[in-house]
């Protein structure tokens, strides 16, 4: 373990004392980490999907509230967080 930390703790020294490979490493970084803009057209032809957002009214009963939750694939995802219903009521 401490030979692999010696290693990179080498690279990132030997990476630093060049600002030319500083700025390559920053590039490669920002290029990975935003996605790649839509191929063509306005939102919704080829690149992000549309979907759609309307508040949930208050007067609305608990079985709308749950059926928007299951709609949307996050059911699922509260049920497995919350497995059990005093969790899911707290």
């Amino acid at each position: 373990m401490r030979k692999i930390v010696a290693r990179h703790l080498a690279k990132l020294q030997r990476d630093l004392a060049d600002p030319a490979r500083v700025e390559r490493l920053r590039e490669r970084l920002a290029s990975h980490a935003y996605p790649p803009a839509p191929a063509a057209g306005p939102v919704g032809k080829h690149g992000i999907r549309l979907v759609r957002q309307q508040r949930i009214p208050q007067y609305a009963p608990d079985w709308y509230f749950e059926q928007e939750l299951r709609r949307s694939g996050l059911w699922t995802m509260m049920e497995g967080c919350y497995p059990t219903r005093q969790a899911q009521c707290q």
